[in-house]
């Protein structure tokens, strides 16, 4: 794959770009010219996520270049999640990130996932990350590298069912991590003195309040009831005494009817009327309960308006249920399983592999020819998956990562066909000589010629046939310089 031509273009300042097909230095006396956000803007072009630089927004920019792939030229148009490729016959719209593995399938006529994971990070060596990422990280933003990902793909190997395992142990892992830190939270807020509960109060205050009204309402209703009884009795005994009613004996005797002759009825008017006496008075408890209730519910109302964000904050944290102990074995176990299945999907993509034995060769090769001890680049196969960075020192670091970028770089056109463009930003400096920067130049040119190379310096190296491309002084600049040697 060969860059062309690049266009970029914000608002109204645009700026075009042609590529030698061979060498190009992107070229500026000093490092605030544009250099780093040009590179980066190509491959946000091609549909990459990413991450725009300080005063500058790629999402509001428009991009198009023009690349040539497999004896194919194609005609790419970006702007923000929308990316359309012209292949000279038919153009082709794409959403992105949706869209990202169609886009580079037509591109580099490969679908595996593994490898065009890891295509950026074989090509490309940004000047933050690029020169110390040496198997696996970020490249640059959220775009990672994963060296057991391209070996499995350049090796044709599978391990579909290992990888969702390991993606759902990863999930869960993460899920305990953020409930133990949680319960972290909570034993530092304890342990600051700061535990007070500020809405337990008005939880309690809430639930009493159901409680009562809930007992209010069958005394009222009860009470209301009795008092109509009441106001009924007295209507029919004053009616019957209006009526002037009375009643024979078995002895003849006349007897009036009154409410002191109705039988029963003092008795029985005494205890209703007792029972309304008690009503009402567990009917007016329970109103002063509740009146006094809802009063501190006011003021605690009124503590709220005062309470600050980190206090409802810890207040609601305070609130989750959780069991530091139990979470924290989980998450041991969730991560022993994990370190289970990378050692399985590790072991699955090693055997029977032999691009783990060339990869390693190819190392060795470009590692000895820098001047890298044996001592560095063990001669177990195993080395090129190694963790161990913090044993290597700048200088030893640099090198051998630009060994290791190589390696990829060519097992990938050798397994792939994908001859992939060598991007280097700023490579002199982090204790690299400009003498070991031009060695590892002239090793590209050597071994790597069918290869375009773009590098963005202060520098401008001597290179075979390339093009030199000044930045005056930033990246809309209409000053800008371009020479061809």
């Amino acid at each position: 794959m060969r860059f062309v031509e690049f266009t970029l273009k914000e608002g109204f300042f645009k700026k075009t770009v042609e590529f030698s097909r061979i060498a190009n230095i992107i070229y500026s006396q000093k490092n605030t010219a544009g250099k780093t956000t040009f590179l980066r803007a190509i491959f946000y072009a091609l549909g990459y996520p990413i991450p725009s630089t300080k005063g500058i927004k790629f999402d509001d920019m428009e991009f198009w270049i023009t690349v040539e792939s497999k004896g194919n030229q194609y005609k790419l148009y970006r702007h923000n999640s929308y990316l359309s490729i012209d292949d000279g016959q038919d153009q082709i719209d794409y959403s992105l990130p949706t869209d990202f593995y169609e886009i580079h399938t037509k591109l580099t006529g490969c679908d595996n996932k593994d490898i065009l994971d890891n295509l950026l990070g074989a090509s490309y060596m940004d000047q933050e990350k690029g020169w110390t990422l040496l198997n696996r990280g970020k490249v640059i933003g959220n775009i990672s590298f994963n060296i057991e990902a391209l070996v499995r793909g350049l090796g044709g190997k599978e391990c579909v069912e290992e990888l969702q395992q390991l993606e759902a142990v990863k999930r869960q892992q993460k899920k305990y991590e953020y409930m133990h830190s949680v319960a972290e939270y909570q034993e530092a807020i304890h342990e600051a003195g700061e535990d007070i509960e500020y809405d337990v109060s008005d939880e309690v205050i809430n639930r009493r309040l159901e409680v009562l009204r809930a007992e209010r309402e069958p005394v009222s209703d009860e009470l209301k009831q009795i008092k109509s009884i009441l106001r009924k009795n007295k209507v029919l005994v004053e009616y019957i005494a209006d009526m002037k009613l009375t009643v024979q004996s078995s002895s003849g005797e006349e007897i009036p009817v009154t409410r002191d002759t109705l039988v029963g009825f003092i008795d029985n008017n005494e205890l209703l009327t007792t029972r309304r006496e008690m009503l009402a008075a567990e009917l007016e408890d329970i109103n002063r309960q509740i009146a006094s209730l809802e009063k501190q519910k006011r003021k605690e109302e009124q503590l709220f308006k005062v309470q600050t964000a980190i206090e409802a904050f810890d207040s609601d944290i305070k609130k989750i249920r959780v069991d530091a102990i139990a979470t924290q074995e989980i998450i041991y176990k969730l991560k022993r399983e994990r370190q289970r299945l990378q050692k399985r999907i590790r072991s699955m993509t090693k055997q029977d592999n032999g691009v783990v034995l060339e990869l390693h060769n190819c190392i060795s090769t470009y590692a000895k020819e820098l001047g890298v001890s044996e001592t560095y680049v063990s001669p177990n196969q195993d080395y090129i998956f190694t963790n161990d960075l913090k044993s290597l020192s700048g200088t030893i670091l640099h090198k051998i990562v630009f060994s290791f970028k190589l390696a990829y770089i060519k097992l990938i056109k050798d397994k792939m066909g994908i001859v992939l463009p060598i991007v280097l930003d700023s490579p002199t400096g982090r204790e690299v000589k400009h003498s070991t920067v031009e060695k590892m130049l002239k090793i590209v040119q050597r071994d790597f010629s069918d290869h375009q190379l773009i590098v963005a310096s202060i520098y401008d190296y001597d290179l075979r046939d390339k093009k030199t491309i000044e930045f005056k002084d930033r990246l809309f600049d209409s000053t800008d310089i371009m020479s061809v040697n």
